[in-house]
């Protein structure tokens, strides 16, 4: 007998016996990547950047209503490039993972109005659509623009932001993301943070260490920037793990958000950290799927 019980949101999101799942997945990356290694260490692909460029991007409006007319927005061409992995697609049991760390994830609509995991998984059973069943890339490329969203409006005063993914015809690994930003920094940020997420749950099986702190941390400095501060700083204010606090201060560095100072305090050689918010857009990166 059906019950009447209303379904939570994330019914249809979460797949069944999420938990057995996930661990054959975790497993299943764990002999892939070992199984690479004893060939030498091949490459899981890359996301290289092409171009990057921020202003009103009047050209992306007319491609989604969500657009606020005439907001600034992030717009970063990539080619997806050498990514055998992921030939049969982004698995199922990847995005449970994604959505502890985003839990808002559930809620994104697409393509239509559809949620998220109608447009990355249910393609052939709906009419209608634009993207072939087989079209991986351009999912792994949807998947990551959908993550960056999430992090611009957590690491930024935004309310809300939308974006869109745009496949090129021609070359074909080539694709266009405009994410709604006011800050070049924020969304190129999110964008790295959130390849950075997404290759280590594809490729690892699961996230980064400080994967649920890395808006936050970005947020703290975007609030105090002109400060330089040490991790001792972050730690007291923030509070909470300090091992995830450290891989989020390492994290936001690597990718240029943050500034990382090395000095000596004395004659004994150890190395002292501080940070601070970079003033500027770093360079382009060849490779964000790292």
């Amino acid at each position: 007998m059906a019950s009447s019980k209303a379904r939570p949101p994330q019914a249809d999101f979460l797949p069944l016996r999420s938990e057995t799942l996930r661990e054959s997945f975790q497993e299943k990356m764990r002999q892939k990547g070992t199984h690479r290694a004893s060939r030498g260490g091949g490459p899981d692909g890359e996301f290289r950047v092409v171009q990057v460029s921020h202003g009103p991007h009047p050209e992306a409006e007319a491609l989604h209503e969500g657009f606020v007319p005439g907001s600034s927005k992030l717009k970063v061409t990539l080619d997806l490039l050498n990514l055998p992995l992921f030939a049969e697609g982004i698995p199922p049991a990847a995005v449970p993972q994604l959505c502890e760390i985003f839990p808002s994830l559930a809620r994104h609509r697409c393509c239509g109005r559809n949620e998220l995991t109608s447009t990355l998984f249910r393609r052939k059973s709906r009419s209608g659509c634009a993207l072939s069943p087989a079209d991986t890339n351009t999912d792994l490329c949807h998947l990551l623009e959908h993550l960056a969203l999430e992090l611009v409006v957590a690491m930024g005063p935004a309310t809300r932001c939308s974006g869109i993914t745009c496949a090129h015809r021609s070359p074909l690994h080539r694709f266009d993301l405009f994410l709604e930003c006011g800050d070049a920094r924020v969304g190129m940020a999110a964008l790295r943070c959130g390849a950075h997420i997404l290759h280590s749950v594809l490729v690892r099986g699961e996230p980064p260490a400080g994967a649920v702190r890395y808006a936050e941390t970005a947020r703290y400095f975007l609030r105090r920037s002109r400060s330089v501060l040490n991790p001792g700083d972050v730690f007291t204010d923030l509070e909470g793990d300090p091992a995830e606090l450290e891989d989020a201060l390492r994290s936001l560095a690597r990718i240029g958000f943050l500034v990382e100072d090395r000095f000596s305090f004395d004659f004994s050689g150890t190395v002292l950290y501080r940070y601070h918010l970079s003033p500027s857009l770093p360079p382009n990166p060849e490779n964000i799927f790292t």
